[in-house]
């Protein structure tokens, strides 16, 4: 996976779209270009007049003319929003460091503003204790204090609250995420307070030239899209049915999906659910998936393309299939990472359980696997599931692998929070 921070704005604002359009438009009202329904075209094309016409709103008219109506470029808009709100951009910092500092700023403004039981709920729900800040401290100190708490997923979380700030403040509404999960229901507190400021920052802005009023929310819109996408966690459950999908999902995540409703957009045929209150970590359930291919909807095709890691349960007690193998192709095509959960290993006899394993593992060959049984029977003596923490372990391994968190991945009651044994390969 490229590193999120280097990529170009159009392709944030690509693979946004492609996951969740509803999160990109805030950006279409602040550029007045209606909305993404209203555009026509693929998700690439749509990005890239996004881009053009925020590119026009940070020229003056002259410059757009000898740049022949393309606008300056993206990283000039950034920094010169950057400039006009006093933050620590600089020319020679990367797109990504400039949007982190103008995020910075306005948090560290808004805070300013808070009252000191404000700005405690608001750590709270950020999860920041009250002891870790100084009474009465300046937003700046605060801001870092946060940054140095939480890592990189503080600029994540911050990114979430200012973008919805300024929705607050310009469309009268905060921010209706796939993103937003407990984080932003906090946010509601600050609607007065926090909504005069950012208010009345964008006025003293639009002194200095109207387009400012929409290239500045456009800025921290798109920096915050870029914390999505960076922060993002998508983890595929795949297999063939009574195989033991649900079982994993509650016994490795804790998720009841009996209990729970998937996140809107899912189909009967895909189901999404979000992981947790980060608002950062997603399961998908995806159907038979052996048939899937050619009747794949748009829906399914943009999770498969960003999922991270692949969690395929084959029913060991019934041997390994044809379909199984063939999911497991399939699943491989993708390039990411699988591991095959050996399910259901505590239904066979002794006798035939290793015959079972072997010929699971030639079937599956080069396969990484690990034995589970997510829903053990307990007539059978074994009264907890197993495998689950090898499961979790390894899902963790692969999302870090691609630089992103992985301490925002739920874990059930039965994964153990100590280091795990090594994970059995299909060698």
């Amino acid at each position: 996976m490229a590193d999120v921070e280097n990529l170009d704005v159009a392709t944030v604002i690509d693979r946004a779209l492609q996951f969740c359009p509803s999160d990109v438009e805030p950006l279409l009202e602040y550029l007045e270009m209606g909305e993404v329904a209203s555009i026509g075209g693929s998700s690439k094309s749509k990005a890239g007049m996004i881009v053009k016409r925020l590119r026009a709103m940070g020229s003056n008219d002259l410059a757009t003319f000898f740049r022949g109506g393309e606008g300056v470029g993206y990283e000039e808009v950034v920094y010169d929003v950057g400039r006009k709100l006093k933050a620590g951009v600089t020319v020679e910092a990367t797109l990504a460091a400039n949007e982190h500092e103008i995020l910075k700023t306005v948090f560290a403004n808004a805070l300013d503003q808070m009252s000191e039981s404000e700005k405690r709920e608001l750590m709270r729900s950020m999860e920041v204790s009250g002891g870790d800040f100084p009474t009465g401290a300046a937003g700046v100190l605060l801001t870092q204090i946060l940054l140095n708490k939480l890592g990189g997923f503080a600029v994540y979380r911050m990114s979430v609250v200012v973008a919805n700030l300024v929705s607050r403040a310009l469309l009268n509404r905060g921010l209706s995420l796939a993103a937003n999960a407990a984080l932003t229901r906090t946010v509601g507190v600050f609607l007065g307070p926090v909504g005069w400021i950012v208010t009345g920052a964008w006025l003293l802005v639009d002194l200095a030239g109207p387009a400012f009023r929409k290239t500045v929310p456009a800025v921290i819109h798109i920096a915050m899209l870029r914390e999505m996408v960076r922060n993002r966690v998508t983890i595929g459950v795949v297999g063939d049915g009574a195989t033991g999908k649900d079982a994993l999902i509650r016994s490795v995540f804790g998720l009841d999906t009996g209990g729970v409703d998937p996140v809107a957009g899912s189909t009967s045929e895909t189901q999404v659910y979000q992981l947790g209150d980060s608002g950062a970590v997603y399961l998908v359930n995806y159907p038979g998936f052996i048939d899937v291919r050619p009747q794949v909807n748009k829906f399914t095709a943009d999770f498969l393309d960003h999922t991270d890691a692949f969690l395929m349960v084959a029913d060991i007690s019934r041997g390994i299939s044809g379909t199984d193998a063939a999911i497991l192709r399939r699943v491989q095509a993708y390039g990411r990472p699988v591991l095959v959960c050996l399910n259901k290993v505590d239904l066979p006899r002794e006798g035939d359980k290793g015959k079972l394993l072997a010929a699971a593992r030639e079937r599956l060959k080069g396969a990484k696997m690990v034995e589970t049984a997510f829903d053990p029977d307990k007539r059978l003596g074994q009264a907890s599931p197993s495998g689950v923490t090898r499961v979790h372990r390894w899902v963790c391994e692969q999302v870090a692998r691609e630089g992103k968190q992985t301490v925002h991945i739920p874990r059930s009651e039965y994964v153990s929070a100590q280091a795990v044994l090594p994970l059995t390969s299909g060698r």
